[in-house]
């Protein structure tokens, strides 16, 4: 199976508008304390740990098609890291963005 982060799946969730009672009530019967999970999952603080359950896991690439079927395309972070974007985003994160603003400092000195 593929690692999905926590700040991937904050991220699709935040795009979708899911809610951490809608979250905890959907996997309420799949894992262990859904709503601890999901607070962890939103906060943002933990964003590089990977999601170890498969339900999560499925209905999140489940989720990820719907989305890309809608949009038809998957965007990547413009720095080269190839982290998922949303939006009008071009960069993943403040880091992706200081890593893009160096190497264009470099192209034009």
């Amino acid at each position: 199976m593929i690692g999905i982060s926590f700040g991937d799946f904050a991220a699709l969730a935040r795009r979708r508008g899911w809610t951490l009672d809608f979250l905890a009530e959907r996997f309420r019967e799949r894992i262990e304390r859904p709503r601890e999970f999901f607070e962890r999952v939103l906060q943002g603080r933990y964003a590089d740990v990977v999601i170890p359950f498969n339900s999560v896991l499925a209905f999140y690439c489940q989720e990820l098609g719907l989305h890309q079927l809608a949009t038809r395309i998957e965007r990547r972070c413009a720095c080269g890291c190839g982290a998922r974007v949303f939006d009008r985003k071009l960069f993943a994160s403040q880091a992706c963005r200081q890593r893009g603003y160096r190497a264009r400092q470099q192209v034009a000195t």
